[in-house]
């Protein structure tokens, strides 16, 4: 995915301090060069009104400041994911807007900042009025890229009141560490039913040793040993032995060594969950998940299960 980035030009970046920004909207501009160009005509022409004049304008920029300020200045955003976080898919999020003031906040967003680019993505919320010690619920998206340990985008408070002549942003204190599971994509009916036949008529599990349980396409990290020639020559496709073992109805799923990040590796990670959320989803197959010869979670059933095992999946490859 394409980092995110935002460029704003030079002259629009007014303050960037003490996690606040301030940035000068296209409507601020106009309204501050008309302001200089009155403050010189009355400088010229010595006109009480344009006096005047020059002096509400610069009323009315030191108002948008001082507002703008207060409306970020102690609002709190608690966000919270409203179901599990997988990589490269949209992930509810509730975001609780908080106004501890005595004053009604107006005019709030939170949004991903512009001046930090994060490769995930945060759909802004915008919340018109939050009253004195209220709190506001509002639900938003998220998309993080990769699976693993992670944080949601960096985010800001950002208000245009009163005026809308500049954007008044305060930077949000840093999120909890979060825990990305890889992506799920769809497996194939035909071959999950087949799968749980083969496991409820014959009671093995896939495994490295004991009979051929199947044949599948080759995925990186496979034993070159494990190569079905004829099947390979026929499909004209690397194709793979799977062994079965002696069990009762349980599949374990092994996945070779590999490093976080390697093209193969991810999409073997992938393989592997989606295939574990859909044979648990079916309640007929206890399964289980290996990594490099080495049993990390053992073949259960139930949604808990399924946790583990997409935990284990999003943090394995990490120290590899």
């Amino acid at each position: 995915m394409r980092t995110r980035e935002r460029t704003i030009p030079w002259h629009r970046r007014v303050l960037r301090a003490r996690g606040r920004s301030l940035e000068i909207t296209r409507a601020g501009q106009l309204f501050v060069a008309l302001t200089l160009l009155v403050g010189f005509a009355a400088i010229n022409t010595g006109s009480n009104l344009l006096h005047a004049m020059f002096g509400i304008q610069l009323g009315l920029v030191i108002a948008s400041g001082v507002l703008s300020e207060a409306m970020v200045r102690r609002t709190t955003v608690a966000c919270t994911p409203l179901a599990p976080l997988h990589a490269d898919t949209p992930t509810p999020l509730r975001m609780r807007v908080h106004n501890p003031d005595r004053f009604t906040v107006l005019c709030v967003s939170v949004e991903i900042d512009p001046l930090r680019p994060s490769d995930a993505t945060c759909v802004p919320v915008f919340a018109v009025a939050v009253a004195p010690q209220e709190t506001v619920e509002l639900t938003s998206h998220a998309v993080l890229p990769r699976r693993g340990r992670a944080h949601l985008p960096p985010l800001v408070l950002s208000t245009r009141f009163p005026f809308g002549l500049f954007v008044k942003r305060r930077e949000l204190t840093s999120m909890q560490e979060l825990v990305v599971y890889p992506r799920i994509r769809p497996v194939e009916p035909l071959r999950l039913e087949c799968e749980a036949e083969a496991l409820e008529e014959h009671g093995c599990r896939a495994g490295r040793s004991g009979e051929v349980h199947g044949l599948r396409e080759y995925r990186d990290g496979d034993e070159l040993r494990g190569i079905h020639w004829p099947a390979t020559a026929r499909l004209a496709r690397p194709i793979v032995r799977e062994h079965a073992a002696s069990s009762g109805h349980e599949l374990m799923l092994e996945l070779a060594r590999g490093r976080s990040g390697d093209d193969g590796f991810e999409r073997a990670v992938v393989d592997a969950a989606s295939t574990a959320v859909a044979l648990l989803d079916t309640g007929l197959v206890a399964t289980g998940l290996a990594y490099a010869g080495t049993e990390l979670v053992p073949p259960r059933l139930g949604e808990a299960q399924k946790h583990a095992i997409l935990r284990e999946l999003a943090l394995v490859g990490e120290t590899s």
